[in-house]
């Protein structure tokens, strides 16, 4: 065997070594937690229940040819899935959820995650023998430190955001090579692979590196000397790297681009300060990190955290890398304590949970000074002793004691409270319930959704994961203009970025196409879809005045705007404009406040007969997304109103023969000690006959599609004089639509929210077909840049060889 071949064997058994050890730690956690597959504690926590988990089973779906990649109608009104994607999504390791069941996904996701661990380890063991020639133990113990940080193991609820970790040290010896060697090849196609796993993590990644390839920068200059020649090259070189390769990744980062920028709220910056100074502290100690507090994940190994402080005080360490060194670190850490600096770092949005956000970022640099640190001493004969192996593995042993300690810490207060069992109950009751509904009913189009969700106070989408189309949406890559218009007819909090269908709204139900309701309670003016229903959570309720996905409307509908005092006025206008004349569906009713305290208020409404009653409390703002109170309307309670998702049109009584009586309180939420005092409800009737006689004429005039699937609606619809046909899909520039072999243009309704075709009088074939928008351009793009990168290789290959 050669010398060259045995070093290859040694490496390789390291690197094995590295990825098998973290897989095992992992692992062990997962047993000593009792944590599913080791016990029945779900690995489902925090977001992983609320949101991923139903976007992999869409991925799932979408891998096996169940689903449309580019466009699906089982969240929102419909939206461009596009973001969906390339935002939670476009890891390769996702790709393995196809050899899954569909029933063992939350194994799936245990599974890649102990493979992206495994690739962390090796990865940042790489980069430090790599970039400080150190010896195999040294490395071990450094890039387990890394593996294992705080921030790794409390975000392993977010599984997109954790391949970031394994190319971050593949860019950062990507920009030594460029600083030192003048090579942009290994940061060209490190930022493309990053971008392409996951754009949101790339934008942080960038910003980093941007601040990072400085210290490597002022670590050479200190070394060889400053000129601006140097740093000019340097700095185009650098600049040159990141966008090549974003154009590299242009294939997917122009399609997401365009996906994502269509606006939707921004949340304000709120307190200068996020956290306080004994929580600041705490996060740099091991098993003090609080998942309830502003704790900043910054423990990364105690001994790799004493190494990095270390080198700010060795003086035989240049002053400029020294003050570097300290200048970011700096920076890093006010990056989890400023809210600006949050906000700069997170896409110039306020990010909506999952405090310190970026503080893998210091501990990947704590990782590169304590690396220097090692570099240095290794080459003093004093401290060349420290290398032994007698010193070196009781100190890998001690860090894996402490890093299995905090991670186990850590992980009693994420993977808690929620059980696989219960998990597995409850996607079994709900695919049978869907199932046997679209069984029993064939038609193309028509929309179901639930008040019951999988978690309390969780919005779902389930629809993405279990096929139906739904109007609940809870995620980051929807359509803003469809969800702000959602929420402004009741169904959320106006301002928020998603929405929750958390009760029955019979009008607007109707009017959208909500057609089966799995409620707790009978809703209003729907009735009983099957008999013998198992329980409450799967009763499912049929509304006998849900509209097809096309209905004739005025020429007013495109300038109706979001605009209202109340959802309920809203929905007037939204109707008015719809038939081209004033209607008022619903008629406010004056309550006779019965009670005005601090921490109680109470109302007495008379609901008129055939009505039914409904209230809405409108928010003072004040009390922002996160102050709601308890509502009682008669016996009903509903202990968190008014805020973020629960901030819905509420149902009083349904309609009677006769006038009716009922109560309505608010008073302090649970968990609040008081409750904003200008919250109020208003309270509407929705006048039956009014409303079922909109709904008749509505349905003389209805688009029924023939094909209605994502990406595709197709039908013959016969108009009875030239007008607007308004469809409950969301305005999107990705469609395209031809009427009767002609293309035709779709225009925006309801500030983009709906969309609506100019009719002409008599038969029209529709024919309505997706393409992602900025796809063929960022897939030209791509193939552009990769010929020209692969024609610059080859060239520098030739001239290497003469």
């Amino acid at each position: 065997m050669t010398r060259s071949t045995n070093c290859t064997f040694k490496n390789a058994a390291f690197y094995a070594a590295c990825f098998v050890f973290s897989v095992a730690l992992f692992v062990a956690l997962a047993a000593a937690g009792h944590i599913y597959p080791f016990g029945d504690n779900s690995f489902l926590a925090d977001d992983l229940k609320y949101q991923y988990i139903d976007f992999f089973s869409w991925f799932h779906r979408v891998l096996l040819g169940e689903a449309n990649l580019r466009y699906s109608f089982s969240q929102g009104l419909g939206m461009n899935t596009w973001g969906l994607y390339s935002y939670y999504l476009a890891s390769p390791f996702n790709l393995l959820c196809a050899l899954f069941p569909a029933d063992k996904l939350t194994l799936f996701i245990f599974a890649i995650t102990a493979l992206k661990l495994g690739c962390i380890h090796i990865s940042t063991a790489w980069y430090v023998q790599k970039r400080f020639d150190l010896s195999k133990p040294a490395a071990f113990l450094l890039s387990l430190s890394f593996t294992f940080c705080s921030w790794t193991i409390s975000n392993l609820r977010n599984p997109l955001w954790i391949d970031c970790l394994i190319l971050l040290p593949i860019c950062a010896y990507g920009c030594r090579e460029l600083i030192r060697r003048r090579r942009m090849i290994r940061l060209v196609i490190a930022t493309a692979l990053n971008v392409m796993f996951c754009w949101y993590t790339a934008y942080i990644s960038i910003l980093f590196l941007c601040i990072f390839v400085l210290v490597e920068f002022v670590d050479y200059v200190a070394e060889e000397g400053f000129s601006w020649k140097l740093t000019l090259d340097r700095a185009l070189r650098f600049a040159g790297a990141i966008a090549l390769g974003l154009l590299l990744s242009a294939w997917t980062f122009l399609p997401t681009i365009l996906a994502m920028s269509r606006g939707g709220p921004v949340l304000a910056l709120g307190p200068l300060l996020k956290t306080s100074l004994k929580s600041l502290i705490r996060g740099f100690l091991p098993c003090m990190w609080v998942s309830n507090e502003s704790t900043p994940q910054f423990y990364c190994g105690i001994i790799m955290m004493l190494l990095a402080v270390s080198l700010l005080v060795n003086r035989t360490v240049s002053i400029k890398t020294r003050i570097a060194t300290l200048v970011v670190t700096i920076i890093l850490v006010a990056s989890s304590v400023l809210s600006p600096l949050e906000y700069i770092w997170c896409g110039m949005r306020v990010p909506n949970g999952f405090y310190s956000r970026t503080a893998f970022l210091l501990s990947f640099f704590a990782l590169w000074a304590a690396g220097y640190t090692l570099q240095i001493l290794k080459d003093q004969p004093k401290l060349r002793q420290a290398y032994r192996p007698a010193v070196i593995l009781p100190l890998l042993a001690l860090t894996a004691i402490e890093l299995f300690a905090n991670a186990h810490v850590v992980w009693n207060q994420l993977y808690a409270g929620y059980s696989e069992n219960t998990n597995r109950a409850y996607v079994a009751t709900a695919t049978n319930t869907i199932a046997t509904t679209t069984e029993r009913d064939s038609a193309p189009f028509y929309r179901i959704d639930r008040t019951t969700t999988r978690a309390d106070s969780a919005a779902l989408n389930e629809g993405l994961a279990l096929g139906y189309n739904q109007l609940s949406s809870y995620s980051s890559a929807n359509n803003p203009q469809a969800i702000a218009l959602l929420n402004s007819l009741g169904y959320s909090s106006v301002g928020e970025f998603s929405t929750r269908y958390a009760e029955p709204i019979l009008a607007v139900d109707a009017l959208l196409g909500v057609k089966y309701a799995i409620a707790e309670q009978a809703p209003a003016g729907y009735v009983m879809a099957k008999a013998n229903q198992p329980e409450s959570a799967t009763a499912v309720y049929e509304n006998p005045y849900a509209l097809s996905v096309g209905i004739t409307a005025s020429n007013d509908i495109q300038n109706s705007t979001l605009e209202g005092e109340n959802p309920f006025e809203k929905q007037n206008d939204l109707y008015s404009k719809i038939l081209g004349r004033k209607v008022e569906l619903y008629t406010k009713i004056e309550a006779a406040k019965t009670e005005d305290g601090e921490s109680l208020k109470q109302w007495s409404v008379t609901l008129p007969a055939g009505s039914i009653g409904y209230l809405y409390i409108n928010k003072d703002t004040s009390a922002g997304s996160y102050w709601p109170v308890a509502l009682t309307i008669d016996q009903r309670s509903i202990n968190n109103e008014a805020w973020r998702f629960d901030n819905n049109i509420r149902q009083i009584a349904d309609a009677s023969d006769a006038p009716s009586q009922h109560t309505v309180s608010i008073g302090v939420a649970e968990g609040y000690t008081d409750m904003p005092q200008d919250n109020e409800p208003v309270f509407y009737a929705l006048n039956l006959d009014v409303f079922e006689q909109i709904i008749s004429e509505l349905k003389t005039s209805e688009f029924i599609p023939t094909v209605f699937e994502d990406g595709r609606i197709e039908g013959e619809y016969t108009a009875k004089d030239d007008g607007n046909l308004l469809l409950s899909v969301p305005y999107d520039e990705g469609w395209n639509v031809t009427v009767n072999g002609t293309a035709a243009e779709l225009t925006p309704a309801a500030d983009k929210g709906l969309s609506s075709l100019n009719m002409q009088k008599g038969a029209n074939r529709i024919v309505m077909t997706y393409k992602t928008p900025g796809a063929l351009a960022g897939l030209a793009v791509s193939l552009a840049t990769s010929a020209l990168v692969a024609a610059g290789l080859f060239t520098r290959h030739k001239k290497s060889r003469r």
